[in-house]
């Protein structure tokens, strides 16, 4: 007997752009860069691309045309390479785009990379860019809490964004915020952990309004972020359990440490005799 098929969960929808391009010569001088849509450039890369640079293997690049320039949207370390081997006065052959927003530009920008290795943090910048709801949304959340998401651990900027997709997308906006502002209030900057994120969202989806959030942020703080990794990989040894079970588990541990209200375990046993 057949088993009924799964219900599948429906995907973020896609915004698809519909364009077309003409190829055109263009003179390097006349290139620009929408920062934008475009991941940050790698001054090493274009030196490395410019050391054996054969302008019959480069390829084309694609450009937006607008207000007199010629936007790049796909071929940057390409076209520096050139710059530096060939002068900027050089023409190249291009994929010419016209009248696009920005929005669009970025879009074009995922559409064309999505074979290509892209960091985290500029596909998150170019999806902000292009309007990507989950994008749009969890940069709201983060930017009313005060914080950034960056690749600068010189300006305290969250790097680990594919951890915070991940939360936002499997338990929510209100699981995700509420992670952010324990962590930012108990730990700062150090405690903006993939682990410690996912496990407090857990935490937050599970018991919801039985936390009182000025209670779990001194717990936390009085228990130190290094406890808290001690206990996670404890945890996680002795059950075998995903890393973000175990992170919960031990929050919930150290919440119910000390007088006043109580929460039920994480499990229902105890381990390591605590």
């Amino acid at each position: 007997m057949s088993r009924p098929a799964a219900k599948k969960t429906p995907a973020t929808p896609i915004i698809r752009i519909s364009v077309t391009s003409r190829l055109q010569w263009v003179r390097l001088d006349q290139m620009s860069i929408n920062p934008q849509a475009q991941r940050a450039l790698s001054q090493a890369w274009v030196d490395e691309l410019s050391k054996d640079f054969d302008p019959d293997l480069m390829g084309f690049i694609h450009v937006s045309f607008r207000d007199g320039w010629y936007y790049i949207i796909d071929g940057q370390h390409r076209a520096k390479a050139a710059v530096q081997y060939l002068g900027s006065d050089q023409q190249v052959q291009c994929h010419v785009y016209e009248n696009l927003t920005n929005e669009q530009e970025a879009q074009l920008f995922l559409d064309l990379n999505k074979k290509k290795a892209q960091g985290p943090i500029s596909k998150y910048k170019v999806s902000l860019t292009a309007n990507r709801p989950d994008e749009v949304d969890v940069d709201r959340i983060v930017r009313a809490l005060g914080l950034t998401i960056g690749s600068s651990t010189q300006l305290e900027e969250i790097t680990c964004i594919n951890a915070i997709l991940a939360v936002y997308r499997k338990h929510g906006p209100g699981a995700l915020s509420f992670s952010l502002r324990v962590i930012r209030d108990a730990y700062g900057y150090e405690g903006f952990k993939r682990e410690v994120i996912a496990g407090l969202a857990l935490v937050s989806k599970r018991y919801g309004n039985q936390i009182d959030e000025v209670r779990i942020v001194k717990r936390l703080e009085t228990a130190k972020l290094l406890e808290l990794k001690r206990r996670g990989r404890d945890l996680r040894e002795v059950t075998g359990s995903a890393s973000e079970a175990c992170y919960a588990c031990a929050i919930v541990e150290f919440y119910n440490r000390g007088t006043g209200s109580r929460i039920e375990p994480w499990w229902n046993f105890k381990i390591g005799g605590e």
